[in-house]
């Protein structure tokens, strides 16, 4: 899954959950900032930025990344791998 529809599915998911919209609205104000600073090429920021996340949209970032960049970029920029 791409970041792009990483961050469509998150929207959908924030129209349908009125408990949770909140949360991801947050997760996807989130994912739109890191996917800017991907493409800007401020890998660096967006690292920061993924390291604070909560586990759950941590991890879907990561295999959103992995997905689109490649997981050799994932390791080299962020850190994290996808197995």
């Amino acid at each position: 899954m791409s970041v792009q529809k990483l961050i469509d599915q998150t929207f959908s998911y924030s129209r349908t959950s009125t408990d949770l919209k909140d949360l991801y609205m947050s997760d996807m104000k989130d994912f739109i900032a890191i996917d800017s600073l991907l493409g800007a090429k401020h890998f660096e920021s967006a690292s920061k930025l993924v390291n604070e996340m909560d586990t759950e949209p941590r991890e879907q970032i990561c295999m959103a990344i992995a997905a689109e960049y490649g997981n050799d970029f994932l390791v080299k920029n962020f850190g994290y791998e996808v197995a």
